[in-house]
């Protein structure tokens, strides 16, 4: 029986890692697949032994107050992954954590990354641990492909996997304005009492809407209430998504879902100023958020900073809503993304080019 590991540390990257574990399964039962990960990885793998997920945190700055932590976890997964003795590891995204337990590990295993670093923004030296140590690189965006094959790294793309996970139902839209303030606490934090302000602002103007904030599903409610939020709960599913007429999102993987959705939406994003002021130094790209990096020009509006406050929200917000030429063109522009991301089927054919690896 050959044995898998796959080790995800963050929301978007125990989404991928469960989709295609369990496309794994269906194809090769005999595979035992084993996870470091979150619910995802915990429903479709064997057995799980660490949730990651649980430890993720955000920013260079925000990182100090959790290192002993974070090494304690990296020796323990080093441990637990040394006793498995497994045919093949896959990390996937993470790269903080995945990239330094690459370097340990220093191929006593095959090692497969899914979903690059953003080396081509920023921290480039980073390709060296990746030429060094890892055996595959599988990447989700076509540029991301052309920069390796630039540094002559052993790289693969198949498409990205939301293609396969998110699904338009095209329900009735409804005068719903839903608020996404991250997947991790600290960025929660950070967002929600911004995203709270706005709201009060638009219920002002917007006679007839609900608001709400709808949280991923390892989020526990409570904690939105410890912030004293006035909105409505709710927890994550692509329905509720499109039914909003539109969406304040902070910057991450969800901002591609809300575009394949189809549904208007802004970009939010705050760090820690210390972390920005680095940030600004060493990152190389025009945008922050992937589907205008995609597009390589501004479909959607990103405030960063001090520009995500309450009054930039609220009046972009009702700029779109009191103009339907401006909100239906923003429609228009998202469906380009859908291109940017083909072709479909990513996590089948990833599959299947596992398991012949495997089996070779």
């Amino acid at each position: 029986m050959k044995r898998v590991i796959i080790v995800a540390g963050d929301k978007s990257g125990d989404l991928y890692g469960g989709f295609l574990s369990k496309k794994l399964r269906e194809k090769c039962s005999s595979l035992e697949i084993i996870s470091f990960g979150g619910d995802n990885l915990f429903k479709y793998s064997h057995y799980q032994i660490i949730n990651l997920v649980n430890y993720s945190t955000i920013g260079l700055f925000e990182i100090v107050f959790y290192i002993k932590k974070f090494i304690n976890l990296l020796k323990k997964t080093v441990e637990e992954i040394e006793k498995i003795k497994p045919d093949l590891i896959i990390l996937i995204d993470f790269p903080d954590f995945n990239l330094r337990l690459a370097k340990i590990l220093n191929k006593k295993f095959p090692l497969f990354y899914y979903v690059s670093p953003q080396v081509w923004a920023w921290r480039k030296k980073r390709i060296n641990l990746i030429k060094k140590y890892i055996d595959r690189m599988i990447v989700v965006f076509e540029f991301e492909k052309e920069f390796y094959e630039k540094e002559k790294v052993d790289v693969f793309y198949f498409g990205h996997p939301l293609l396969e996970i998110v699904k338009k139902i095209n329900p009735q839209v409804k005068e719903i304005i839903s608020f996404l303030p991250g997947s991790r606490k600290n960025e929660i934090k950070r967002h929600l009492p911004v995203m709270e302000k706005a709201k009060k602002i638009l219920e002002k103007e917007l006679k007839g809407y609900s608001f709400r904030i709808i949280r991923p599903p390892h989020i526990e409610e409570e904690f939105y209430k410890n912030l004293k939020t006035t909105m409505n709960i709710v927890e994550h599913n692509y329905s509720l998504l499109e039914e909003s007429k539109f969406i304040i999102a902070s910057s991450g993987t969800t901002t591609l879902e809300i575009a394949l959705l189809e549904v208007p939406f802004l970009i939010i994003y705050r760090v820690n100023p210390l972390t920005w002021f680095i940030l600004k130094k060493l990152v190389k790209t025009n945008f922050i958020g992937m589907v205008n990096i995609l597009a390589s020009k501004k479909i959607v509006e990103e405030l960063l900073q001090k520009k995500a406050c309450p009054e930039k929200i609220a009046q972009l917000t009702l700029n779109y809503l009191k103009d339907e030429k401006k909100y239906s063109q923003l429609k228009e522009n998202l469906k380009e993304i859908k291109t940017l991301l083909s072709p479909h089927n990513a996590t089948e054919n990833l599959a299947n080019f596992i398991i012949d690896y495997l089996s070779s």
